[in-house]
């Protein structure tokens, strides 16, 4: 049974990569996040694609980026690339990293990319790792919402201006949708 073709046109998407093949982990410690967030950095420069969100699980990561034509496959592939590298010179490891490819979802319309944001920044609170997305490290939301300084990478605009209200506070605004009382 042949693949379904990836979606390579122009967009804004969720993209995840879940598992690793042989460890236990994807990320083992805050050194290996530390290089991942800076590959992530070095592909968004590259392929001129925007980083608007980020989550690192343990086993997996979440990604909303908006790519041009082609940009996608090439950016991704980068990516795990250069991650893979090091987790395996790090952990005498050899062969692929991810269990299987990266999935990635279109964002249709702004309702979608906040439900996407909603869900990618809420994943360590539903593993219990932390009791707000806001306490998470490892992810690009207490940047967005302006609780800490954001990574340079990431532009939250696009989310931002989708989120505006006349009168309101953007990022308290996008806070109280992401974490009801």
């Amino acid at each position: 049974m042949s693949r379904l073709r990836r979606d390579t046109s122009a967009g804004l998407f969720h993209v995840a990569t879940h598992c690793v093949w042989v460890a236990p982990d994807l990320y083992r410690d805050s050194h290996d996040r530390l290089e991942f967030l800076r590959h992530l950095g070095r592909v968004t420069a590259k392929f001129e694609w925007t980083c608007v969100a980020y989550c690192l699980m343990s086993s997996h990561y979440h990604l909303i980026v908006e790519v041009d034509d082609g940009v996608l496959p090439r950016a991704m592939h980068s990516l795990n690339l250069a991650y893979a590298r090091h987790h395996n010179r790090r952990y005498a490891l050899r062969g692929h990293v991810q269990f299987a490819r990266y999935g990635s979802w279109r964002i249709d319309d702004d309702c979608d990319l906040l439900a996407r944001f909603r869900y990618v920044v809420r994943n360590p609170v539903r593993a219990g790792l932390c009791a707000s997305p806001a306490d998470w490290p490892w992810s690009s939301y207490a940047g967005t919402v302006g609780l800490a300084s954001g990574a340079s990478f990431v532009d939250a605009s696009r989310l931002l201006h989708a989120m505006a209200r006349p009168g309101l506070d953007t990022g308290a605004f996008l806070r109280g949708s992401v974490e009801p009382l």
